[in-house]
């Protein structure tokens, strides 16, 4: 066998032993005859010369983040990975519970203080009770409001001392 045929070897083999690791649940023992082979591959490169153990070890240096890359890149795709990671939602599921999405019909309705808001409290809009938050300052329990906007699942509200009896009993609007 030529010089070289050794530490190749050995540097193929604690390669592939490195990304197998990542499939085979071993419980580090492949990783450790990976880091073995590694060291091996380099003690037998710079049993055959300096040089070639440098190269060697700048080979290792540039190979081994390779090779870990390669086997996060690979495990998602692995049926073990499919059990133990989580899908993604699908674009749908997200719009769907998207808190802001169900409250924005309410922004400019006029509703009413169920608790004081300092400067949060539940609200009342057409009968639902709401996380409200004050846009500034107290608005005592009782108080006719108007919701400004929303935020996160809040609304956002103001007090609504112009808000006429219509308005109040209009009841819901278009959605």
């Amino acid at each position: 066998m030529s010089t070289l045929a050794w530490p190749l070897l050995l540097l193929a083999l604690g390669l592939f032993l490195l990304i197998a690791e990542a499939f085979i649940p071993s419980g580090g023992l492949i990783g450790l005859l990976a880091v073995f082979c590694l060291v091996a591959s380099l003690w037998r490169a710079f049993e055959q010369s300096t040089d070639l153990g440098l190269e060697f070890l700048i080979a290792d240096f540039l190979l081994l983040p390779l090779a870990v890359a390669l086997a996060v890149h690979l495990w998602p795709k692995m049926p073990l990975a499919k059990r133990v990671l989580l899908m993604p939602p699908e674009p749908e599921e997200i719009e769907a519970s998207h808190p802001s999405r169900r409250l924005d019909h309410l922004v400019g309705r006029v509703g009413r203080a169920l608790t004081p808001l300092r400067p949060s409290g539940l609200v009342d809009f057409d009968g639902r009770r709401l996380d409200g938050l004050s846009e500034e300052g107290l608005i005592p329990s009782g108080a006719l409001i108007r919701a400004v906007r929303v935020r996160g699942s809040q609304l956002i509200v103001r007090m609504a001392p112009d808000a006429s009896i219509d308005e109040i009993l209009a009841g819901p609007g278009p959605i």
